[in-house]
């Protein structure tokens, strides 16, 4: 085995660390990884494959542009954990375009070829059922955030729900993904 293959394999059980042997060099026999810089488009939207990227370090923002052409962010996602527009589970294309914020290793995979592997190998449905609560859990807790919080509640949910994101996104992105806009990012933190 290559030592980048060795690297990967790291990273990956850094996060997973109950996918065992056979079912780690399955996972990785499906997925190319790669390394981006800040600001780069690693996922593009317009497209029907099933393609998502598991981030190994580095944050990413998937996001979308308005009718005016803003960039609207759906969401923020952080190292050991997927981002891709949700439509790769279904027949639509996607519409969203993942960025890399700052320096990001990823693994780039078809979720659909994972979900095909589960079904020879009890380990890897475990690991793309983790992968699916995960998601939904995210997704549920976002959309509560819209219904039941102010901006200023959005912002402190997310410090306490992961504060890495401040770390690494700009307030423009962060801004855009608690609904707010830059000068009303600025606002709370000055009142915080």
């Amino acid at each position: 085995m290559s030592h980048l293959n060795d690297e990967v394999k790291k990273a990956v059980s850094k996060f997973f660390p109950n996918l065992v042997s056979r079912a780690m060099d399955q996972f990785l026999s499906i997925g190319k990884y790669k390394k981006s810089g800040n600001k780069e488009i690693i996922l593009r939207g317009g497209s029907t494959r099933k393609n998502v990227i598991l981030l190994l370090s580095g944050s990413a923002r998937a996001f979308s542009l308005d009718k005016d052409g803003e960039e609207l962010n759906n969401f923020m996602r952080y190292e050991g954990h997927l981002i891709a527009d949700a439509k790769v589970f279904g027949d639509e294309v996607q519409v969203l375009e993942v960025e890399s914020i700052g320096k990001v290793s990823y693994l780039k995979f078809n979720i659909g070829e994972l979900e095909e592997l589960g079904y020879e190998n009890p380990n890897l449905m475990r690991f793309y059922l983790d992968f699916l609560k995960e998601i939904i859990l995210t997704l549920s807790h976002r959309v509560g955030t819209f219904v039941t919080m102010n901006p200023k509640e959005r912002y402190r949910d997310l410090l306490r729900w992961n504060p890495k994101y401040l770390e690494t996104a700009f307030d423009k992105d962060v801004a855009s993904f608690i609904g707010i806009k830059p000068i009303t990012l600025y606002r709370i933190k000055k009142e915080e």
